[in-house]
């Protein structure tokens, strides 16, 4: 294993030759320090004794639901205790809007045959009336345009609506949790970076692939403004997924379920299987109905969010930061475990691996458990904009959030320098699986919400497993799908990176800004 990991060490400082022909400064490597973390880290966790606290005895995290706020409260009680610093609950500077949360769910269809509905309420969807189960026919409405709602007018009162094609998928011969093999981590490191997008003079343009999801959004609000007058009595949607997996998600409605005082028509999202199956009756004109019963309730009147927060206190450069986190919100179905609980529980071990070690940083080291995230990056993004002041003195912030499996390696979101640095520093842990860095950037979470602002923010690489084909906003997205030996390997990973950044003599390299122009 050894002499393997060393030819892989080789192969990729063949494959970022370009990044080192710019000299990178040596990086001093503590490795006492490092033998310590390592020790702590793998041999003394505390991952799985958390994982249990938080998934079992806590739950599903939707973000303003009761269910966060009791997390939230754990988070910062548990910090707290291990000496943490300036461990408080910082609201967001704007509102959020109002919480939510399930209280009970049943359905059956009764007609042709009689049996289970196989179904989860949205998050934000209203209740059934009177607290009692509604019985209604099953209709498809087919829409291609939004030129064809008037022919539905008068025809979905009352209705259980379906208004989604289904799709069938057939057998999946070939799935199995996944590891990312080293050579196709040398590949990405190998291959061209997407050019970066430049800036523009006057307000930014949308791209095609934005206009095409606009359009997409303009269709669905079109849809739901129709369905609301005409008032059916629960909206019928696809999980999407086989195996009866239940994905998850938010109304259809979006900010207006969540800022309104109205109460949203009941939204369904039902296996892929028995969506089908009525799809299928419905449009050969076998008339399917619905006994449905769904009780939500709503919560935080004030509309308030938070973010977790808590400190390690630098010495001589305090006023300096590294900033480390994850999302803490969740989807409402499973247990919000690899998404992401996952990462949250990493980078608290992480600082208390730190504390626990008690070993000297330079920096101030803050970490962050974010809220919002699932809506659109809402609480880092709030984050950023409330700590503008603090921006030029961030010398870096480390995030994740693709699940439990192990940390790879680094996406560089082209910043070389800062590649060269996260090379040095992970290469220790060859042993353990990390292979290498690259320069690609990567989306759909919170480092996204400091890159934009300019201040370094990478997300890890990690091998996937199951993330994107079985747990990711699912129902099975529960305390099974976590690997422990994987975590433990991250937290170590993280806090021996946020001691060596923390104790630099320099700040991570910034990247250039994008050039001016169109591309």
């Amino acid at each position: 294993m050894r002499r393997f990991h060393v030819l892989i060490l080789g192969l990729v400082a063949l494959a970022t030759a370009p990044l080192a022909a710019q000299q990178p400064v040596q990086e001093r490597l503590d490795m006492a320090a490092l033998a310590r973390i390592r020790d702590e880290g793998l041999n003394h966790s505390r991952v799985d004794s958390m994982a249990q606290q938080l998934l079992d005895g806590i739950g599903s995290r939707l973000t303003a639901s009761p269910g966060l706020r009791r997390a939230q409260e754990w988070a910062v009680g548990t910090m707290r205790g291990w000496g943490l610093v300036n461990v408080a609950l910082e609201p967001w500077d704007s509102l959020f809007g109002r919480g939510w949360e399930r209280v009970s769910y049943s359905g059956r269809m009764i007609e042709p045959v009689m049996q289970p509905l196989r179904a989860e309420p949205m998050a934000w969807s209203g209740s059934t009336p009177r607290g009692a189960a509604v019985t209604c026919p099953v209709v498809y409405i087919n829409i291609q345009d939004t030129t064809e709602l008037a022919q539905y007018a008068g025809r979905v009162r009352g209705a259980c609506v379906m208004w989604q094609n289904w799709n069938p998928i057939g057998p999946e011969f070939t799935f199995a949790p996944r590891r990312i093999d080293a050579d196709t981590l040398i590949w990405l490191a190998t291959q061209p970076v997407p050019e970066q997008p430049r800036r523009q003079a006057g307000p930014p343009q949308p791209s095609e692939q934005m206009r095409q999801f606009q359009a997409v959004q303009a269709r669905n609000a079109a849809i739901m403004r129709f369905l609301r007058r005409e008032q059916p009595a629960v909206y019928l949607i696809s999980s999407g997924w086989t195996m009866g997996n239940l994905r998850t998600g938010g109304h259809l409605d979006g900010r207006l379920a969540r800022d309104s005082a109205y109460e949203p028509i009941p939204q369904l999202m039902v296996t892929h299987e028995q969506y089908g199956q009525m799809w299928r009756l419905a449009r050969r004109g076998v008339p399917v109905r619905l006994e449905v019963n769904v009780q939500n309730r709503w919560s935080n009147p004030d509309k308030r969010e938070y973010t977790v927060v808590g400190e390690l206190p630098g010495t001589d450069r305090a006023q300096e930061l590294v900033i480390i986190g994850a999302h803490f919100d969740s989807w409402h179905s499973g247990q919000g475990a690899v998404d992401n609980a996952a990462g949250s529980l990493a980078m608290m071990e992480a600082m208390r691996i730190l504390r626990t070690l008690n070993l000297p940083l330079r920096r101030t080291v803050r970490i962050a458990l974010w809220s919002g995230e699932e809506q659109g990056l809402i609480g880092s993004r709030h984050y950023v904009r409330m700590h503008a002041a603090e921006q030029p003195r961030i010398s870096a912030y480390l995030n994740i959030d693709n699940g439990s499996g192990r940390l790879r390696g680094v996406w560089g979101e082209r910043n070389a320098a800062a590649v060269q640095v996260f090379e040095q520093i992970l290469r220790p842990f060859a042993d353990l699986g990390v292979v290498t860095s690259n320069l690609r950037p990567t989306g759909g979470t919170d480092h996204m919400s400091f890159d934009r602002a300019g201040v370094p923010g990478f997300q890890f690489i990690q091998d996937p497993l199951e993330y994107g084909n079985r747990s990711h906003h699912s129902a099975q997205d529960t305390y099974e799908r976590l690997v422990m030996d994987d975590l433990k390997q991250a937290a170590t990973i993280v806090a021996w990176s946020v001691y060596t950044i923390a104790n630099r003599d320099e700040m991570m390299p910034r990247k250039m800004p994008a050039p001016m122009g169109t591309n």
